[in-house]
């Protein structure tokens, strides 16, 4: 009860002044205040009263926001001839158990003349229920007049935090034509080829989707988290993560039927675990990232969740990354995926395929399928030192995979090590066109979920990074990628093949012939922006 008398207290004051800011006749002295409490006064002679009979208009008793109207108010004297209008209006504390009616006396020296209905009654029920409320009562001179709304963490919490909600916060941005979207895919690849060399034997991965998880976590790194990631990953100093939404908007018109290009990200909170707003909004304005409860406490549950998800947006060919005990009681799961379906411009025909050698990286020979070309076709290749790499478009002409194919059968190590990533996706920039015939195995490759920190961590970025930016004691614990391919003679996306080429007619003799029967490298590239979506290393189509 006490509580509620200084809450109804502070808020009378309030109106209370509130109300005098507009009243016709001079403040009175403070002085007459006590005399109000002790023993409520009457009108000064030639006053305007409406005191006379309080049964007419019991709405200001029971209502303490009346004097919120702004009416014309007079001061109080001491006890005059009309005492007994006075015994009057003593009766109303005691019959009403109403503390804004007390206060009014005790921190008021006005009498409304002209009482209305309060317009929000709530306001006396419940004085935090409007979020202005609260600098208001810390001004009443009584320090007990509202402390839960003071003291309440969850009003400031409200300021930096929000509850979690399976929508974004805001919506997607449109690119930004300034946003140094070159220099994030510059930084992004070179991390990406960096951490395929990192792999060991055959190898696949996908630089674009390490780069752009990494690049939303980035958004809530702590300041020495954040210093680390900018160092592996190049990410620009200043508009990463508009750079980050250009890039992914650009892949994204790349999407054009027959070809299916789908870069996707979702945060899979704990169901009781808040973000910081501003982390929110930057994920879904720049990534365009969803939000998904789950509840971790049960960590197989979760998991399910979670890769169902992944599975989904793979078409089922990641149906996997990570498990339940992974994400046990865990704060947060940020998931990044990149969907590719692409048929060749030119595809191989499949009566062409046929069974051939190939020579693995520790020189054994293994019998796989092989696709060829029909006939030598128009193509863009390079000549490297050592090596011969030719360009196969996909419909849309915005990708293409590059094949690098050393002349040695033991020469792969070294062709990787002189090329590195700007020279990887520097190739279409030194092509030349012509008649190509190209030869080269099907092949299905796949990385089942791998633990980044083993190339991160040398590189000083280690599990238990913070990142604070997410919500308060916020720190990593696992990094995992995963990634699978099919090539085939159709394109790139299921199984794979290989065509030989049979002729009526002999053909000009093509200014290159490649076949791939020896360890190579490839790469899936956006014309584009140059970035680096898929790479691997085929060292054994039978492992």
């Amino acid at each position: 009860m006490t509580r509620l008398l200084g809450s109804l207290l502070a808020l009378c004051f309030i109106a209370a002044a509130c109300g005098s800011a507009d009243t016709a006749a001079p403040a009175p002295e403070p002085a007459a205040t006590p005399t109000a409490v002790e023993a409520p006064a009457t009108e000064p002679a030639g006053a305007t009263t409406t005191t006379e009979a309080p049964a007419e208009d019991p709405e200001p008793i029971d209502d303490p926001a009346a004097g919120e109207a702004g009416n014309t108010a007079t001061p109080p004297e001491p006890e005059t001839e009309t005492g007994e209008e006075a015994d009057t209006t003593t009766t109303v504390p005691e019959t009403i158990e109403d503390a804004a009616t007390e206060e009014t006396d005790a921190t008021t020296t006005t009498t409304t003349t002209t009482p209305e209905p309060a317009p929000e009654p709530d306001t006396t029920e419940d004085p935090v229920t409007e979020e202005g409320d609260t600098p208001t009562t810390t001004t009443t001179p009584e320090p007990e007049a509202d402390p839960e709304t003071i003291e309440d963490p969850a009003s400031e919490e409200a300021d930096t935090t929000t509850t979690t909600v399976p929508e974004p916060v805001t919506g997607r941005l449109p690119a930004d034509p300034d946003a140094p979207a070159r220099d994030w895919v510059d930084g992004v690849n070179t991390a990406g080829w960096d951490f395929h060399r990192h792999l060991t034997g055959n190898a696949v991965s996908s630089p674009m989707s390490i780069g752009v998880a990494f690049s939303l976590a980035r958004a809530g790194a702590s300041p020495d988290s954040g210093a680390a990631l900018d160092q592996i990953f190049g990410f620009p100093g200043d508009g990463t993560h508009s750079a980050a939404n250009a890039v992914d908007l650009s892949l994204a018109e790349a999407s054009v039927e027959p070809t299916t290009l789908e870069v996707a990200n979702r945060l899979f909170p704990d169901d009781d675990f808040t973000m910081r707003t501003e982390f929110q909004r930057t994920a879904a304005n720049q990534y365009g990232a969803v939000i998904e409860p789950v509840d971790t406490a049960d960590g197989a549950a979760a998991a399910g969740v979670i890769n169902r998800w992944v599975s989904e947006s793979t078409r089922g060919l990641i149906p996997m990354i990570v498990n339940g005990d992974t994400v046990q009681n865990a704060q947060l799961v940020l998931v990044n995926t990149v969907y590719l379906k692409a048929d060749w411009v030119a595809p191989f025909p499949h009566e062409l395929t046929a069974d051939g050698q190939f020579t693995t990286g520790d020189g054994q020979a293994v019998t796989v399928p092989f696709m060829r070309d029909q006939r030598p076709a128009e193509r863009r290749f390079v000549r490297l030192e050592g090596a011969d790499a030719v360009e196969l478009p996909y419909q849309g002409g915005q990708l293409a995979m590059w094949l690098v194919v050393p002349h040695d059968p033991a020469g792969l190590a070294a062709v990787e090590e002189s090329l590195g990533a700007q020279g990887l996706t520097g190739l279409p920039g030194a092509a030349q066109a012509g008649m190509v015939d190209v030869t080269m195995p099907k092949w299905e490759q796949t990385l089942p979920p791998a633990d980044l920190f083993g190339w991160l961590c040398p590189q000083g970025f280690c599990p238990g990074a913070r990142f604070d930016g997410i919500a308060p004691g916020i720190f990593l614990t696992a990094a995992l990628h995963s990634a699978k391919v099919i090539v085939d003679e159709k394109g790139t996306e299921a199984a794979a093949a290989t065509a030989l080429v049979g002729r009526t007619s002999l053909p000009p003799p093509p200014d290159l012939t490649i076949v791939a029967d020896r360890p190579f490298l490839w790469a899936i590239v956006h014309q584009d922006t140059g970035a680096l979506l898929f790479v691997g290393r085929l060292v054994d189509p039978t492992a």
